[in-house]
C-alpha cells in the first residue's frame, strides 16, 4: 500500500472536535474498545464480541486444515458466502467496506443542500448530481469530447480531414498532461526531490500505458486481450464520427496498439525500478536537451523539445520554466529510445495514439454508448459480467474530484472519532515494538541499528482526517479556484486541471510535512518514503479492520498488522534507501547492507516459487508469482505480522489474558491469526488475478495470508503445525 502521488497515481482519494494525541503509555491508555465481558465464564459477551464471533464463524471453513492452507481455513466460508458480484472482477473485504462507504457517500451527495454547509460540500454534491444527470449527458452525447479533440486538431482515425501540418505533438502532450492527467509517451510532474525533500522538483519519467506492460510486450501470449483492445478503439472511432471502412479503421487501431507495444518494450519493468539511485539523474533542461539530441535525427531537430514541452505543461500555472531549470530524469535510456522511436513513427500514428489516450480516459464521462464500449472491453480484460452501476461510478468520480469535500461530511456523519485516538495508541505501541525488535537483531551492527531506530522514531502519522477539518474556512480555501457546473464532462476536465495546478504550483514552495495527500473517505493505508510518514484515512478505521468492544486479538490481527506493515515499508527494499527525513541517503554500513540483501533475497526466492494455478490455463504454463516485483509488500506483510503479534503479547502481559469469543473454541492467540487472515478473504476471476500478477506490487491475497504465516514460528507453535507441513516449512524467511 505504498504512496501514490498525483500524476504518478494522483487520481489513482471531519469532525467538529479535534481528538488530541494521547501517548499509548499514559494513564489514559485503556483502549476504548476494551473487553468488559463476564470474566467468570471466560467468554466475552459484549455486543462487539458477539458480532465478531458471528462474522468469523461465517468466514471459517471448519473442514479445511489450518496447517495445510490457512487461507482456505480462515476464508473458505467467506468465499462461499461472497461470490463475485456481476459488476466486479474480484471481491474482498476491502471491496465490502468500499461499497458500504459508497452507500454512505451516496446518501450524503443526495441530501438537500444545507445553507450552513461549506461551499466545497455543495460543489461535491453538484458534481455527483451532474454525473447522475443521464438526460443531460445523453443530450450532450460525445459533443464535449469532440470539441476537446477538435481543439487539439482532431483524432485522425475519426476525422477524415485531419491535417498533419496542424498537429503539434508537444503542445498536445502538454495539454493532455495539464488538463486530463494523461501521460502518454512521457510523464512530466512535480515531485519531492529525493535528495532534498524540503523542496519539490520537475520530474521526467517514462510514460504510462493502458494495458499491463507484460501484456503489451508479449503480443503472442495475449492475442485475445490485444484484439479486444483494437476493437475498442474501432468502436469508439465509429461513435466519434469515423466514416472509413472497418478494415481501414482496424488497421489504424492495430497501429495504435503496436505503437503502445513498442513503448512498453522501451519502458523499464517494475523489477528494474526499485533502485532509487539509478533513477535519480539531475540535469538542467538545457542538458536534457543535449542528451536527447545525441539521437541521430538525419539533419532534423529532435522531436522532443523540452523547453517547449515544459512551457506547455506549466502553461496554466504561475510557474515559469527556464532552460536552466533543474529536472530529475528517472529513466535516462528511455528518453533516448523514445526519441528514436518518435523519429521513425509516422506523425499520424503518434497523433492517433495521443488522442486515443484522451478518448479512452474521458469516454465513460460522455454517454451510454461510450460506457458500453468500455465495458465490452472490460468483460474480456477483467472478467466482469455486468457494467458498474452509474451511481457507484459517480460516487467515485465525485470523491476523486473533491476528496476533502466528500470526506468532510463523511467524517462528520459516520466516523467514530474515538477511532482516531485508538489508532494513535496502536501506532505508538507497535512502533515501540519495532524499535525494540531492531535492537535485538543479530544481523545489524550498532551504527545501523541506531539510524534505523531514529528513523522509526521520526516517522509521523496521519490518522483519520486532517487537523484543519475543524475549520470550514480552511476547506473553502483548499478548493479556491475550483469550478463545478451542470455538465459532468466539463466538471471532470475542470477539476482534474485544478488538482494538477495545485500540485505543479508546489514547485517553488517549501514542503509542508503536515500536508495530507489523500482524502479521509478512502479504504486504504500507505507509507510515504519521501516524508517518512504513514497514513490511515478514516475509511479504513472500521470493521473488519478495526472494531470496538471486541477482543484486542482481533484489532491487533487486523489493523495492527496493517500498521506494522506500513511502518515496515520504511525499511523494505525501497523504503530503506531513504533516511529519517525522507532523503535518499546511504545510512547502512556495507556489512549490514549485505546481510539485509541476503535476507531480502530469501523473501524474493520464496515468493517466486509460490504457485498461482488459477492462471495455468490462461498462460499455458505453470504460473508462479513475481518475487522481485512484490518483495517490498511481502517484506512489509511479514514484518507487520511479527510486530503486531509481539505487540499483542505485550498488551496481554500488561492487561491480562483475554476471554474467548462466544461459540468459537479458539484461544485469543489463535483468534489473532484468524483475524489477520480474514481481513484478506477474497474471490477473484482468473482475468483479474492475471492483471494482479502482471502489474500489482502486492501478492494475491491467498499468498498475503499463507506466505507470512508460513514464516512465523509463533503461528506454527500456536496452531501446532508439524515441521515441513505446508504452513510450517523448515526453511523460513524473515527480515524485520
Amino acid at each position: 500500500m505504498s504512496v501514490a502521488l498525483f500524476l504518478v497515481g494522483l487520481a489513482a482519494s471531519l469532525s467538529a472536535n479535534f481528538v488530541p494525541h494521547i501517548p499509548f503509555e499514559s494513564d489514559e491508555a485503556m483502549p476504548w474498545y476494551a473487553v468488559d465481558g463476564d470474566g467468570d465464564t471466560g467468554v466475552c459477551q459484549t455486543s462487539g464480541c458477539i458480532k465478531a464471533a458471528e462474522a468469523l464463524k461465517a468466514s471459517i471453513d471448519p473442514d479445511a486444515d489450518p496447517c495445510e492452507d490457512f487461507f482456505a481455513f480462515a476464508c473458505g466460508g467467506w468465499q462461499k458466502r461472497n461470490p463475485i458480484p456481476k459488476t466486479d472482477s474480484q471481491w474482498n473485504q476491502f471491496n465490502v467496506v468500499e461499497r458500504k462507504l459508497d452507500i454512505q457517500l451516496r446518501e450524503i451527495f443526495e441530501q438537500v443542500e444545507n445553507t450552513i454547509e461549506p461551499e466545497p460540500v455543495v460543489w461535491v454534491k453538484n458534481f455527483y448530481q451532474a454525473c447522475m444527470d443521464i438526460e443531460r449527458r445523453e443530450q450532450l452525447g460525445v459533443n464535449p469530447l469532440l470539441e476537446l479533440l477538435s481543439s487539439l486538431g482532431g483524432w485522425p482515425i475519426a476525422q477524415p480531414s485531419w491535417s498533419e501540418s496542424e498537429f503539434d505533438l508537444l503542445q498536445t502532450l502538454g495539454f493532455v498532461t495539464r488538463r486530463t492527467a494523461v501521460t502518454p509517451l512521457v510523464s512530466v510532474y512535480v515531485h519531492l526531490d529525493r535528495k532534498n525533500t524540503s523542496r519539490s522538483v520537475v520530474t521526467v519519467d517514462q510514460g504510462s500505458l493502458v494495458l499491463p506492460r507484460a501484456m503489451l510486450a508479449q503480443p503472442a501470449v495475449y492475442k485475445k486481450q490485444l484484439a479486444a483492445y483494437a476493437e475498442w478503439i474501432v468502436g469508439t472511432a465509429k461513435i466519434l464520427g469515423a466514416s472509413a471502412k472497418r478494415e481501414e479503421l482496424l488497421e489504424q487501431a492495430k497501429e495504435i496498439v503496436q505503437l503502445e507495444s513498442h513503448l512498453a518494450e522501451l519502458t523499464a519493468p517494475s523489477e528494474d525500478r526499485r533502485d532509487a539511485y539509478r533513477m535519480y539523474n539531475s540535469l538542467s533542461v538545457r542538458q536534457l536537451q543535449k542528451w536527447t539530441d545525441t539521437v541521430e535525427s538525419q539533419g532534423h531537430k529532435s522531436v522532443l523539445q523540452w523547453a517547449k514541452l515544459l512551457k506547455s505543461v506549466f502553461q496554466e500555472t504561475n510557474v515559469e520554466i527556464s532552460s536552466g531549470e533543474r529536472v530529475l530524469v528517472r529513466e535516462m535510456e528511455y528518453i533516448l529510445k523514445l526519441e528514436a522511436l518518435l523519429q521513425k513513427t509516422p506523425r499520424r500514428t503518434i497523433a492517433n495514439y495521443l488522442l486515443w489516450r484522451v478518448v479512452k480516459n474521458l469516454g465513460r464521462d460522455t454517454n451510454a454508448k461510450m460506457r458500453h464500449l468500455s465495458f465490452s472491453f472490460d468483460k474480456i480484460f477483467s472478467g466482469v459480467v455486468e457494467d458498474q452501476h452509474l451511481w457507484v461510478e459517480c460516487v467515485s468520480r465525485a470523491t476523486s474530484a473533491l476528496p476533502f469535500a466528500a470526506g468532510f461530511q463523511y467524517v462528520k456523519k459516520y466516523f467514530d472519532t474515538e477511532a482516531k485516538t485508538s489508532a494513535l495508541h496502536m501506532v505508538h505501541h507497535i512502533r515501540k515494538v519495532f524499535i525494540e525488535r531492531v535492537g535485538n537483531l543479530d544481523w545489524m551492527d550498532d551504527e545501523t541499528k541506531l539510524a534505523a531506530k531514529e528513523k522509526a522514531k521520526a516517522m509521523t502519522e496521519f490518522i483519520g482526517f486532517p487537523d484543519w477539518f475543524t475549520n470550514s474556512t480552511a476547506l473553502t480555501n483548499y478548493y479556491k479556484g475550483a469550478i463545478v457546473g451542470k455538465d459532468h464532462f466539463e466538471n471532470i476536465v475542470s477539476m482534474t486541471s485544478h488538482q494538477i495546478q495545485k500540485v505543479f504550483e508546489k514547485l517553488r514552495v517549501l514542503t509542508d510535512r503536515n500536508d495530507w495527500l489523500t482524502g479521509p473517505a478512502v479504504v486504504n493505508a500507505y507509507y510515504n518514503p519521501l516524508t517518512n510518514s504513514i497514513t490511515f484515512p478514516a475509511g479504513i478505521l472500521q470493521a473488519p479492520f478495526f472494531g470496538k468492544n471486541a477482543l484486542e486479538a482481533l484489532n491487533y490481527g487486523s489493523i495492527g498488522v496493517i500498521i506494522g506493515h506500513e511502518i515496515t515499508h520504511g525499511f523494505d527494499d525501497m523504503g530503506r534507501q531513504n533516511d529519517m527525513n525522507g532523503n535518499l541517503v546511504q545510512w547502512w554500513t556495507p556489512e549490514t547492507e549485505y546481510s539485509y540483501l541476503e535476507k531480502a533475497l530469501c523473501i524474493v526466492d520464496q515468493y517466486d516459487h509460490f504457485r498461482v494455478p488459477e492462471l495455468d490455463e490462461l498462460l499455458a504454463t505453470k504460473a508462479t508469482m513475481n518475487g522481485v516485483n512484490t518483495q517490498g509488500e511481502n517484506i512489509a506483510d511479514n514484518g507487520g505480522l511479527e510486530q503486531s503479534f509481539e505487540a499483542y503479547q505485550l498488551f496481554v502481559s500488561e492487561n491480562g489474558p483475554e476471554q474467548k469469543l462466544p461459540g468459537l473454541d479458539y484461544t485469543p492467540e489463535q483468534i489473532f491469526f484468524i483475524g489477520y487472515a480474514s481481513v484478506w478473504c477474497e474471490s477473484s476471476s482468473p482475468e483479474s488475478l492475471l492483471h494482479e500478477v502482471l502489474s500489482n506490487p502486492h501478492s494475491p491475497h491467498r499468498h498475503r495470508v499463507n506466505g507470512p504465516l508460513s514464516n512465523s514460528l509463533q503461528f506454527a507453535k500456536i496452531w501446532q503445525c508439524k515441521t515441513n507441513s505446508p504452513m510450517n516449512p523448515e526453511n523460513k524467511c524473515q527480515v524485520w
